[in-house]
C-alpha cells in the first residue's frame, strides 16, 4: 500500500524506530545496590557494624545510606545510627563500618536505600533480609527470655 509515495513498511519502520529511541534500554539503565553481607563485631570497647555493598546495575550509584538500631543484653533499643555510603560504580564492591557509640549484643538494619545522580531512588536489595526474617521468631523469644526478672 502507497501513501504520498510511502509504502506502508517504511512508514512501519520509521514509527518503531522512533518508538525505540523513546524506550531504549539507556532509559532503562540503572544502578542497584545490593546489601551482601553485613555483621556486628566488637573488641576492646568498640563495637560497630561492617560488610559488604555491591552495584550490580548497568549505571552508577550516587550514593544511600544503612541505618543501623543497636540493642543491649536485654534487647533494648540504643540511638539509631544512619551511615551515608558514598557512590558505587556499575559492578563495584564497597565495605563500610559503622561505629557505634554504646555496647552492642546485637542490632537490627532498619534501613537500607540508594538513590541516582538526580536524587532518585534506586533499588536497594539486602541479600540477607530472608535470613533474617527466618530467625526472626528464635530471635524474639531469646529477647523475651533475657528480659524475664
Amino acid at each position: 500500500m502507497k501513501w504520498r509515495g510511502y509504502t506502508f513498511g517504511a512508514i512501519f519502520s520509521a514509527i518503531m524506530l522512533m518508538a525505540g529511541s523513546l524506550f531504549s534500554p539507556a532509559l532503562w539503565a540503572k544502578g542497584e545496590a545490593y546489601l551482601l553481607f553485613h555483621m556486628g563485631l566488637g573488641a576492646g570497647g568498640q563495637f560497630f557494624v561492617g560488610g559488604t555493598l555491591q552495584n550490580k546495575g548497568d549505571q552508577p550509584v550516587a550514593g544511600g545510606y544503612l541505618a543501623i538500631l543497636p540493642l543491649n543484653a536485654k534487647c533494648e533499643p540504643g540511638t539509631l545510627t544512619v551511615h551515608a555510603f558514598e557512590p558505587l560504580a556499575s559492578g563495584a564492591k564497597q565495605e563500610f563500618r559503622i561505629p557505634i557509640d554504646t555496647p552492642l549484643s546485637s542490632y537490627r538494619l532498619m534501613g537500607f536505600a540508594a538513590y541516582d545522580d538526580m536524587g532518585f531512588p534506586l533499588p536497594a536489595i539486602d541479600e540477607t533480609a530472608k535470613i533474617i526474617q527466618e530467625r526472626e521468631p528464635s530471635e524474639r523469644k531469646a529477647c523475651q527470655l533475657a528480659r524475664k526478672p
